[in-house]
């Protein structure tokens, strides 16, 4: 038995997710494979070493208190990761991250790929997981490359490991390691792909003040308000301290689930891993 209540019902809660979705996970895997086989793989982006800072822009609503330093980087010597939920916003405020990535598998998250970049401005390079929708990214402008996510759930039903039914499906053989949202994929990517001898963190607040500023710059507000929604009902809205004790600030079960995950690394990785994040729970 879990002796730490939060800890299982993120458990639970993941073991019910992939019950659920694993069905449309490998249809899309499979769905996805002339797109793979037509585009890259994660492994082709492969560097031995590295001189360059790896920068991971989550979407956060300190984003924005971060404009400024993020802007001030030196680009010819690092290399700027941002999830979905922060392209548009960072684009909106004149920064052009390297790569985007994404991994979810609903439909709706082919929005966030979508920014009015300048004219002649080239698109970033696109991290797509096998698993996300068909429709996500086709008519992305730039480079593609394809990633399935490690994993050690075993589907008894089709008695096959997901992380090999999605290899199978899709064609792709390059894998990330996830920590429970798209941010960890990032960090795996860039430590574990790009061989970044540092990464800095910014937007990574897993925390939120107003409910109407749940993501940077108060966008997808109808996706934040559903995430807070179904925490709150559950009961796992917390009001808690940012780290350096200077607000109160709201976070959810998940997010803190996910905080954790990086408090770990950071940990296995003393000095590799650097938050810069203003207003966190980290």
């Amino acid at each position: 038995m879990n002796a730490n209540p939060l800890a299982a019902l993120m458990q639970d809660r993941c073991l019910r997710t992939a019950a659920a979705l694993k069905g449309s996970w490998s249809e899309n895997a499979g769905a996805n494979r002339k797109r793979v086989m037509a585009q890259h793989q994660v492994s082709d982006l492969w560097k031995d070493e590295s001189y360059k800072l790896g920068v991971l822009i989550a979407a956060g609503p300190s984003l924005k208190e971060s404009l400024a330093e993020i802007k001030a980087l030196d680009r010819s010597k690092c290399e700027i990761v941002a999830v979905d939920m922060a392209y548009a916003f960072l684009v909106a405020n004149g920064v052009i991250p390297d790569y985007v990535i994404c991994a979810d598998a609903n439909p709706v998250i082919q929005r966030t790929l979508t920014a009015d970049l300048p004219a002649g401005a080239k698109a970033p390079i696109l991290l797509l997981n096998v698993a996300v929708d068909p429709a996500t990214g086709a008519d992305w402008d730039g480079d593609v490359y394809w990633f399935g996510m490690m994993s050690n759930f075993y589907d008894g039903d089709r008695k096959v490991w997901m992380q090999q039914d999605h290899e199978r499906r899709s064609g792709c053989s390059s894998f990330l390691v996830p920590g429970g949202n798209v941010g960890s994929l990032g960090l795996s990517f860039l430590l574990g792909v790009r061989s970044s001898p540092k990464v800095v963190l910014y937007g990574h607040d897993f925390c939120w003040s107003a409910d109407g500023d749940f993501y940077a710059g108060g966008l997808q507000k109808d996706l934040a308000a559903e995430r807070i929604t179904s925490e709150r009902q559950a009961g796992t809205v917390f009001e808690v301290d940012d780290a350096q004790r200077q607000c109160r600030v709201l976070t959810n079960a998940s997010l803190m689930d996910f905080a954790g995950w990086y408090r770990d690394r950071m940990r296995e990785y003393p000095g590799v891993v650097e938050n810069r994040t203003p207003v966190t729970i980290l």
